[in-house]
């Protein structure tokens, strides 16, 4: 890549003040604690004011920090909003794993039956079925399977081994990373005669605009109707998603999350690592689910909830307290029953006496 010096930086920012030698280049980006010269770095927070004379890349992009000295060793660039500069100036350096101008492989699988819109690329080794519609500039990587009648919106881009069954419907923009399934039957059976008997699974999946789903996630196909998920949802790697569930818009799940059969989740809901909601659930707008919450009922709207069962943070912090002091309590009602017991032989001495 081409070297950029810090005042093409502030350029591209298109705001910010430059502070120090604004024609130091830089030719990459890494963290503040592996940046050397040549590279760019970013400084979110006071807790590094005092380190950043130990930080070696040649930019620093960070706020306006209150005693921030003027540079000697780096150029500072000054921007209100680290994460926004952040998210602009890695724009630059980001290279897509794919190409958009590869056509469709003779290599590739695809039906007659399948409909392939104006850009459409599709990989060596791919298999599009019967019916099928890849949108305009969508992406189909190596080893992905599209299913009859599925749909893959306008720009999506499909990573190897992605596998959509029939009857799902990606949205224009969403990206779906290696390995995950969107379609398999959900689980669900019945208990005839002292064995299990599948229900057939008759629905679909609908995925919106703009979501992402990690490598390895799976969304199960809905028994009847569709599993959904709203636009602009972001699922980690490993996050499960149950037949007929209903994820709102701008949700973000961490990695390992599970989501039982017709659960309701609601817009803007955050959940963290391990989380599980039951079937039947309900969590409202702008929850959020810490690490491991275990949800067994309903979460209010803009409730925080940690633990199982799930209960609100506030509380849960009472109970660890309490938990933290159960060695202790339990030592006090030994000392407590012990002292009872030596009262109650005392009493019963005193009454043979008498």
């Amino acid at each position: 890549m081409t070297e950029l010096t810090a005042a093409q930086l502030r350029v591209f920012l298109g705001k910010g003040e430059v502070l120090g030698d604004p024609s130091r280049k830089i030719k990459g980006v890494a963290p503040p604690q592996e940046a050397g010269e040549g590279y760019l770095t970013f400084i979110f927070s006071r807790k590094w004011l005092k380190a950043l004379p130990s930080v070696k890349a040649s930019v620093v992009v960070l706020p306006p920090l209150e005693g921030l000295s003027s540079p000697s060793h780096a150029t500072y660039i000054l921007v209100d909003d680290v994460g926004d500069a952040m998210i602009k100036l890695l724009s630059i350096f980001f290279e897509p794993p794919y190409s958009r101008d590869v056509g469709v492989s003779p290599q590739a699988f695809v039906s007659p039956g399948a409909v392939l819109e104006e850009g459409a690329v599709v990989y060596p080794f791919a298999f599009v079925d019967d019916g099928a519609v890849i949108g305009r500039r969508a992406v189909v990587m190596p080893y992905v399977y599209v299913g009859k009648r599925a749909r893959v919106g306008d720009g999506a881009v499909l990573f190897p081994s992605v596998v959509v069954y029939p009857e799902v419907e990606i949205g224009d923009g969403t990206i779906v990373h290696a390995g995950a399934v969107l379609g398999a039957d959900g689980f669900g059976y019945m208990e005839r005669e002292g064995r299990r008997v599948k229900i057939p699974q008759v629905g679909g999946v609908k995925v919106g605009r703009d979501v992402e789903i990690g490598a390895n996630t799976c969304v199960d196909r809905a028994t009847m109707g569709f599993t959904q998920i709203g636009d602009g949802t972001k699922l980690d790697n490993l996050v499960q998603v149950g037949h007929n569930a209903r994820i709102g818009q701008n949700c973000a799940f961490a990695g390992q999350v599970g989501i039982s059969g017709s659960v309701e989740v609601g817009d803007g809901v955050l959940m963290g690592g391990q989380a599980g909601v039951a079937d039947h659930a309900r969590v409202g707008n702008r929850a959020i689910l810490t690490a491991k919450a275990g949800v067994m009922g309903e979460v209010p709207e803009g409730a925080v909830v940690t633990g199982t069962p799930a209960m609100p943070h506030t509380n849960w912090k009472k109970v660890q307290v309490f938990i933290n002091k159960l060695p202790q309590l339990v030592e006090r009602i030994r000392n407590l029953e012990k002292a009872l017991e030596e009262l109650k032989g005392g009493e019963d001495g005193h009454s043979k006496d008498s």
